[in-house]
């Protein structure tokens, strides 16, 4: 799903971002796969701070374009705080504080090979 452009922005030293929506429209279905849907909205407000050196991931242009193995990504560990919360007719919700503990969060950039150009 698409998201207005100003919902995602990096700081300029590349250590941190965030994702902040409000009131975006979604499609609510009740089981997976199914064409069955009602109108939603989530909120969405997610923080990430670099907590490391850049680690280079990857072969990146020492394989062949087309290969798997050309993913070349320079990412950073990170610590992560947001909040989410949905509405429908007849029902909300709203997370508590969500954090990567006990998971892992990673800021930085990357190129995919063949799979993304």
């Amino acid at each position: 799903m698409e998201i207005p452009s100003n919902s995602f922005a990096v700081q300029r030293n590349g250590r941190a971002a965030r994702l902040r929506l409000r009131n975006l429209p979604v499609p609510d279905t009740f089981f997976f796969s199914n064409n069955v849907s009602v109108a939603a909205e989530i909120d969405v407000d997610v923080k990430w701070q670099a907590t490391s050196v850049v680690t280079t991931r990857g072969k990146g242009t020492s394989v062949p374009s087309d290969s798997p193995e050309a993913y070349l990504g320079e990412m950073r560990d990170a610590s992560c705080v947001g909040t989410a919360g949905a509405r429908e007719t007849g029902f909300s919700m709203r997370t508590g504080r969500l954090s990567e503990e006990g998971f892992f969060a990673q800021l930085g950039h990357s190129r995919n090979g063949v799979f993304l150009t």
